[in-house]
């Protein structure tokens, strides 16, 4: 599809992150806890910001991205389940509307950090294992969006010294592009569900969601900049080449004339 034929206006990058909950007994060290088919573990909610590209992007205040973020809570709804077919309708929408408007031939785009190895297969499955979705109902949906995780993305604004390119982690990235701005693990949300600190939460994750918004814009200039040095860069190789050129052509012109003077 030809770029000109995107309507920017209805297109959506869904900013969201999840939390969740994983009861003591299941806790190690290491490694991602929470599984979705563990019944004990639970799904505590998240929060989505669905950015038009349009309009949402540039040098806005944080108030009125504040205002567009909307966020899903388990202890705002009378079951998980019910929790999980809000987050399904918001979603549903944002495809809606960008399929709707491209003949579906444009997606809406997922956009977290980390969001590929965690936030998005957890969703999937726990759709499934609600029975939102079947198996293959769960599989379409998912291809019905498309993914920028800023783990993966960002690895071009960083020095890589070896062939081992790897996702860059959520405080690498923070450290980068907010200097003071920094998260503890997600393991704290434990605590503060256990002492019942929904406040607590919910202003953290709302501060992840600004956060993400923040880099991904940050590391979208990055990128402008590099393309704009690469075009400076061959702009240069060029006009090099062709004072070389030139530089060989004139003694040739010179000796020519030369040869008919004599002559």
């Amino acid at each position: 599809m030809n770029h000109t034929a995107i309507k920017l206006s209805k297109c959506r990058v869904v900013f969201f992150d999840l939390e969740f909950y994983v009861p003591e007994i299941s806790r190690t060290k290491h490694g991602f806890c929470y599984n979705p088919w563990d019944k004990s573990c639970k799904l505590i909610g998240g929060s989505f910001l669905l950015a038009n590209p349009e309009k949402d992007f540039g040098l806005l205040k944080e108030s009125r991205i504040n205002n567009k973020i909307q966020s899903f809570w388990l202890w705002e709804h009378h079951s998980e389940q019910k929790l999980l077919e809000r987050i399904y309708e918001i979603l549903k929408n944002a495809i809606d509307t960008v399929h709707n408007a491209h003949n579906g031939m444009i997606s809406p785009i997922l956009c977290g950090i980390g969001i590929t190895s965690s936030d998005i297969p957890i969703i999937f499955e726990l759709f499934k294992r609600y029975k939102i979705l079947t198996n293959a109902e769960a599989f379409s949906f998912q291809n019905k969006f498309r993914v920028v995780d800023l783990s993966q993305l960002s690895i071009a604004t960083f020095n890589n010294p070896n062939n081992f390119l790897y996702p860059k982690t959520k405080n690498h990235i923070l450290n980068k592009y907010l200097k003071d701005k920094k998260f503890e693990s997600g393991k704290s949300v434990w605590d503060l569900y256990d002492v019942k600190d929904y406040n607590g939460i919910a202003a953290r994750v709302l501060d992840e969601i600004l956060s993400t918004y923040k880099c991904y814009e940050l590391i979208k200039f990055d990128l402008d900049k590099f393309k704009s040095l690469e075009a400076s860069e061959k702009k240069r190789a060029k006009q090099v080449t062709r004072k070389q050129e030139n530089s060989e052509i004139l003694p040739d012109k010179i000796n020519d004339h030369l040869h008919s003077q004599h002559q």
